[in-house]
């Protein structure tokens, strides 16, 4: 479980911290914009105009770029290189330690905290004081009155604000992976109640199917030798009887434990609950069934299914179910759709407060297995619910 979650919640975190840092860099661009407009000792307007207008397609073209694609640290690091470039550039084409740009060094401990990494935020704050200092000293302005203590007094301002980023990378860095490892625990808490779940179905369908069904089997195989031709009415109202209640234990024995998933795989165990749904429901069946593979989680799969049909027989008063399973894209695929009654997709937290965990539960645990499942309901038009699972 930790294989197949951590990293994927780690691509997408570190991905959203870029997004985040990207957009950052917008306002900023504007606020050097307008911090040019100041007084500053020596300055290069033209030169400063043509650096911010490169560092601003720059920024444009890394923001597309982390929505078109994943970013990875290689990335995140080369980004906060030229970040440290650019802005020492724009101070050093705009009064140096006395630039309004200088203020723009503070950004970079502060995006780079968004990655988790104090490590990586401390040294990006030691790399930023250090070109603020590099700047400031060789810039002409270094010799106006009290440069000197103006310096140090930033470059302490900045060195602060970096350990503090730092500090702060690092707690939520601890938190982060606190919340990781209880979400791992909880999905393997959530794995064994499925197990110790399927154990107690496959237990007592085995015991009602080796001691009930066969003992009922075997007094109506008794009855139908005592009967006689005129025989007490009585008998064949108990015959009756008994065949119903075989009836009923056989199908109760196929919702604890459906032997056919073992045997015969996925593919045919969603079958064949399938059709026992639409027979009972009378539901028109269209079946879209192409998984002829094991899967890992397969007793989970089914579950759902059988949780969603169930659903649908007892709930949505539809006239058709469809079925769809597949390999796709890598992923186990299972949609169930009908043309039920539908219900506001705001209504669904409502239904669950009402007593409808079953649909919660499966989600549950599917989202503890790596996977997704997405509900999509309109009032009247009927009910689609599609679950997602690695292969």
């Amino acid at each position: 479980m930790r294989s197949a979650l951590r990293p994927a919640y780690s691509r997408e975190a570190a991905a959203e911290a870029e997004r985040i840092v990207a957009w950052l860099r917008l306002p900023l661009i504007a606020l050097l914009a307008l911090g040019e407009g100041l007084a500053h000792p020596n300055p290069k307007r033209t030169a400063f105009l043509i650096a911010l207008v490169l560092f601003s397609a720059w920024s444009a073209g890394l923001l597309a770029w982390t929505y078109l694609h994943t970013p990875g640290e290689r990335l995140a690091l080369a980004a906060t290189g030229v970040d440290i470039v650019a802005i020492s550039i724009l101070a050093v084409l705009s009064g140096g330690a006395f630039s309004h740009a200088r203020l723009a060094f503070f950004i970079i401990p502060v995006a780079v905290a968004f990655r988790f990494r104090a490590s990586i935020t401390a040294a990006a704050a030691l790399f930023t004081t250090t070109a603020y200092v590099v700047q400031a000293v060789a810039h002409p302005a270094v010799k106006q009155p009290q440069a000197a203590r103006f310096i140090a007094t930033q470059a302490g301002f900045l060195a602060w604000v970096g350990l503090a980023c730092a500090l702060l990378s690092l707690m939520l860095g601890r938190r982060t992976d606190l919340v990781e490892r209880l979400a791992e625990q909880r999905s393997q808490l959530l794995a064994d109640a499925l197990d110790a779940e399927q154990r107690e179905r496959r237990a007592l369908a085995e015991t009602l199917h080796d001691h009930a069904l066969q003992n009922l089997l075997s007094a109506r195989q008794d009855l139908e030798e005592a009967s006689r031709p005129d025989a007490d009415p009585a008998l064949a109202r108990i015959d009756d009887a008994l065949t119903d209640t075989l009836g009923q234990l056989r199908e109760a024995v196929f919702e604890l434990h459906p032997y056919v998933l073992e045997e015969a795989g996925l593919e045919a165990a969603v079958r064949s609950v399938a059709q026992h749904a639409a027979n009972r429901g009378g539901l028109a069946l269209e079946l879209d069934l192409r998984y002829e593979r094991r899967h890992p989680r397969e007793q989970l799969v089914f579950s759902a299914a059988r949780e969603l049909l169930s659903n649908v027989v007892r709930h949505a008063h539809a006239d058709r179910v469809a079925v769809h399973l597949a390999n796709e894209n890598g992923q186990l695929a299972l949609a169930v759709d009908d043309d039920g009654l539908g219900f506001p997709p705001e209504r669904l937290a409502e239904r669950l407060a009402n007593g409808h965990v079953g649909l919660a539960s499966q989600r549950v645990r599917i989202e503890a297995a790596g996977g997704t499942m997405q509900i999509a309901s309109t009032p009247g038009e009927g009910t689609r619910v599609a679950i997602r699972l690695p292969s």
